[in-house]
């Protein structure tokens, strides 16, 4: 009995044993699958580019904490269109002296050129994005420009500047989504030559701000500059003397009168500045013919005699836009003189004139079948599909205490999309003090 006890627990004691020496084996086994799992789950984590897992740190570790913040937000992108735009040159030769507070002629013809542009600018993004001015710039071949001073002001006569004087200047500002802001940004640009060449590119940022309706904008300023209105308005350009002696000759900065005797010339004596010349209307070569007049005419006056000598021009372009014209009365204006009213096909004013008037010289010429027509009264309701609006202003004095000539002239184009001239509208004033 003995016996059989001492053999059960030997048995018992082997099974035991063996179960023991089985599960470290089992248990071995389990731990390194698990650890080739995971190794091989480390090494496809580590392959995925978008994952990364950062070194682990203690106490005495010089690594950076990882940055658990907020990703920065991606800027997001406006909305801009130019909705009108300006190009202004202004000159004169006027200083002020330190010994006295009123203006002083000089020799020196000093000129200003300016770019304006009136933007609409609208945050399409989810977000409240900041506009920033100065990542609006002008370039122009090698040259670039950025914005003048908001508070630059362009004073001088006519529609145009008391445009440009009553615009909202843009500054930096939060826009939230889906608002819109709109004003003008000025750009004063180097020299004449930059200014009426014109090839600029506007650009917020890297982004081309432009549109087709702008390009051909400038195409349609081209004919309006360089048409002959003497066609619409039936009169030559220039007024020799306030009393419908009207010309083709521009204003000369010279003029000899000549005696002749027996086949030979004699001058008499040389005006050297026959300025007493008035514009009827105005376009390119009518401005630059006064502008070169000044130019010719200043260096031969004698010093202590020296003119005043200013000139100001101004063309504001409104892009194609489906345009209604209808006569009525305004503000200024009565039955005695009509009025004419500009609208798009919103229903909004573009702007208003009269088409008579009895303080100016004031015309009004619409194209019909090919042929202008006047008209002083009762003009014909129109619709001009994406039309374009041409606005000049130009002023022009040159002389001395009471003996200045000045001549102020307002023109208003609307050009169809083939850049036929449909409309145009002048008023001038011409004195002499």
């Amino acid at each position: 009995m003995k016996k059989l006890s001492v053999i059960c627990l030997l048995v018992v004691g082997i099974i035991l044993i063996s179960g023991c020496i089985d599960g470290e084996k089992t248990n071995a086994k389990t731990s390194n699958i698990s650890q080739s799992s995971m190794n091989e789950t480390l090494k496809e984590t580590s392959a995925s580019p978008s994952i990364s897992i950062p070194p682990s740190l203690d106490n005495n570790s010089s690594a950076s904490m990882p940055d658990i913040s907020q990703p920065e937000l991606m800027q997001g992108e406006f909305d801009i269109n130019i909705t009108s735009y300006y190009f202004v040159y202004l000159r004169d030769n006027e200083v002020i002296s330190k010994n006295s507070k009123y203006p002083i002629q000089t020799f020196d013809l000093v000129e200003k050129n300016y770019a304006i542009y009136h933007l609409s600018i609208k945050n399409n993004d989810t977000n409240a994005l900041n506009f920033s001015i100065n990542k609006l710039q002008l370039h122009t071949g090698n040259q670039v420009f950025i914005p003048a001073d908001p508070g630059t002001i362009l004073k001088s006569q006519g529609w145009v500047f008391s445009e440009i004087e009553n615009e909202i200047r843009l500054n930096d500002t939060l826009l939230h989504p889906d608002q819109t802001l709109e004003g003008i940004v000025i750009f004063q640009v180097d020299n004449y030559t930059t200014l009426f060449d014109r090839s600029f590119s506007l650009r917020y940022n890297t982004t081309s701000i432009t549109s087709t309706s702008y390009e051909k904008s400038l195409e349609a300023l081209t004919v309006a500059e360089q048409f002959d209105y003497s066609i619409p308005f039936d009169m030559p350009p220039y007024d020799m003397n306030l009393n419908g002696d009207y010309s083709y000759d521009p204003p000369e900065p010279e003029v000899s009168y000549v005696w002749t005797i027996w086949g030979r010339d004699y001058v008499l004596y040389t005006d050297y500045g026959n300025f007493e010349v008035w514009a009827n209307w105005v376009n390119r070569s009518v401005f630059e013919s006064y502008k070169k007049h000044d130019e010719m005419s200043l260096p031969k006056q004698k010093p202590g005699n020296i003119p005043y000598a200013k000139i100001a021009y101004a063309v504001k372009v409104i892009p194609e836009q489906d345009l209604t014209v209808r006569s009525g009365e305004g503000w200024h204006t009565t039955s005695e003189f009509p009025c004419m009213y500009v609208v798009d096909d919103t229903g909004e004013e573009l702007f208003n004139k009269s088409i008579d008037s009895w303080y100016d010289d004031t015309g009004l010429a619409i194209l019909d079948k090919q042929t202008y027509r006047t008209f002083s009264e009762n003009m014909p309701q129109m619709f001009i599909p994406h039309g374009t609006i041409v606005h000049f202003s130009f002023n022009s004095i040159y002389g001395w205490p009471f003996a200045t000539r000045f001549t102020f002239n307002n023109q208003d184009i609307i050009l169809d999309e083939k850049h036929n001239i449909i409309l145009a509208r002048y008023d001038n004033k011409k004195f002499i003090s």
